[in-house]
């Protein structure tokens, strides 16, 4: 004697929400890709938006390291060098007519000196807005950039990750199956990770029957089985997939050999195609 079992498939989903369609009903066939049900998503969208914005934010400020200052910050550099550099002839020709005027005893030393030094600081400042100038021009240093690149990276990955708790709110069917039952109603809380739906593959149930250890030897993966029941049109045929290495029961006293008809093995047939039986029906099995 056996019975007819199956490996039911709980479908969940790691996110909770509340249960927003279901259009699936019990006993009807689904096939893959079948929307089985939807959960309120609208959290997840907006976690979505916003770190779509944040990635957004760091891609524009990584972009700004290559472009060095605004266009119109140069351009006041590029003044000021103009006035250095005006600053600069000015001073140089008053170095040229001192230095003239000093040869013929027409000024004294501390005039050519502070021609001189007039002279050099023009010079300095000269330098040192070009210098400013180049710098405005360069992108961020090596390190500013990496430390940006990095930034955008996790900005990314937040995104991904958003996209795959709002992948999550709707779940479709990955194999062919029946539902065998709905779990919740539309408006309820499924909590994360809890089974909406039940669901029986498509190849159906399988036939589970024990065999005393007396017969044990005689069975193994692979062999023939007859499976027949009371309302059965005509008998089935199933093939012996699974074998338990271990006994269900145990005497609860010392085993001896006297007592090894009380030992029985579980044994487990898969049908060849899906079998029209009801999951629990007793059925009569038959080694061929």
């Amino acid at each position: 004697q056996g019975y007819l079992e199956a490996n039911y498939a709980y479908v969940g989903t790691p996110q909770a929400g509340r249960l927003m369609e279901l259009p699936v009903n019990r006993g009807s066939a689904v096939e893959i890709g079948t929307l089985l049900f939807v959960l309120d998503a609208e959290l997840e969208k907006q976690q979505l938006a916003e770190a779509q914005a944040r990635l957004a934010q760091t891609q524009a400020q990584r972009a700004d390291l290559n472009q060095g200052r605004r266009p119109a910050e140069i351009q006041v550099i590029a003044g000021r060098i103009r006035e250095a550099r005006s600053v600069l002839n000015l001073a140089a020709r008053e170095l040229s007519r001192t230095t003239d005027l000093q040869k013929r005893g027409l000024v004294s030393n501390d005039a050519l000196d502070r021609a001189n030094a007039a002279h050099s600081q023009a010079q300095a400042r000269l330098a040192s807005t070009l210098a400013e100038q180049s710098s405005a021009e360069l992108a961020g240093r090596p390190d500013t950039i990496s430390a940006a690149d990095a930034a955008v990276e996790a900005a990314q990955s937040v995104v991904e990750q958003a996209r795959w708790r709002l992948a999550q709110m709707q779940v479709s069917a990955s194999a062919a199956a029946h539902v065998d039952d709905t779990l919740y109603q539309v408006g309820e809380w499924v909590p994360a990770g809890a089974p909406v739906l039940k669901l029986l593959p498509t190849q159906g149930p399988f036939v589970r029957f024990f065999v005393p250890l007396t017969e044990l030897a005689q069975w193994s993966p692979g062999v023939s089985i007859e499976v027949d029941c009371n309302g059965c049109a005509a008998p089935l045929t199933a093939t012996v997939s699974f074998i338990a290495a271990a006994p269900e029961y145990t005497p609860p006293v010392i085993f001896s050999e006297s007592r090894s008809e009380d030992l029985v093995y579980r044994v487990e047939a898969q049908f060849a195609s899906a079998a029209p039986l009801a999951t629990g029906l007793p059925v009569t099995v038959r080694r061929l």
